[in-house]
């Protein structure tokens, strides 16, 4: 398997994980002392972070989930065009964002996310 196939298996990987078991999300596809940089929000730490900033959003969005539209790979970074959907808000509403993610070690060391996050809930 090529290192691009892999990074692109590993953004599927943090897809399906985040569609069904956000803190197998964490473990699996995070490196544990992950740094996430949603945009403008500041500095997410390590999975303990990362785990308790999804509960919130479970909590507020239970059956949120995430489609992938585009993965980009250069180096050890892969992008990834995407759109957030949230049914309890109404079946048509979306919030695309693009991920920046940095991968070290087989895992996600690095998450830049890029939207409006005033839009989602419980960020």
């Amino acid at each position: 398997m090529s290192d691009a196939t892999a990074l692109l298996a590993l953004a599927d990987r943090w897809r399906d994980a985040y569609n069904v078991d956000a803190a197998r999300m964490v473990r699996d596809c995070y490196a544990p002392d992950c740094q996430v940089y949603p945009m403008g929000m500041g500095v997410i730490e390590g999975h303990a972070g990362l785990l308790q900033v999804e509960e919130v959003v479970l909590k507020q969005a239970p059956r949120r989930t995430m489609s992938v539209e585009r993965r980009h790979v250069s180096g050890n970074v892969v992008c990834v065009e995407a759109v957030l959907h949230d049914p309890d808000q109404g079946a048509d509403w979306v919030l695309p964002f693009i991920a920046v993610l940095t991968v070290e070690d087989g895992r996600i060391a690095i998450d830049r996310s890029y939207a409006d996050w005033s839009r989602w809930p419980g960020l």
